[in-house]
């Protein structure tokens, strides 16, 4: 079995994010995304989080495209947490793909 490196290439980056669960519907904001998850952080001091485990929907814009995809809730921390995006589509996954390299050149190019 081999392991799709490009999946796990990962950016930060500071995205709307929408989270809903069965608990609830919040806004967040990203820490960081790859083709396989992201790390996301509370958009308000008081928002409720998922709790570990959580299964739900997130959505999030690339440059003008939506994403949409299912996610679990794989880490919690004291501010945020991490999905791990299930069921993407496979062009949806070249896209996110797609703009983490662009954003990781683009970073190369300023240092």
């Amino acid at each position: 079995m081999s392991v799709n490196r490009r999946r796990f290439f990962r950016v930060r980056a500071a995205l709307r994010f929408t989270f809903s669960w069965e608990g609830g519907f919040e806004l967040f904001r990203t820490v960081d995304v790859s083709a396989s998850g992201a790390a996301v952080m509370r958009h308000i001091p008081v928002s409720p989080l998922p709790t570990l485990g959580t299964e739900g929907e997130c959505a999030f814009n690339l440059e003008s495209m939506e994403i949409r995809c299912l996610a679990k809730v794989i880490r919690v921390y004291a501010n945020g947490f991490a999905v791990e995006f299930r069921d993407v589509a496979r062009a949806q996954e070249d896209r996110i793909c797609g703009w983490a390299f662009r954003q990781g050149t683009r970073r190369e190019e300023l240092d």
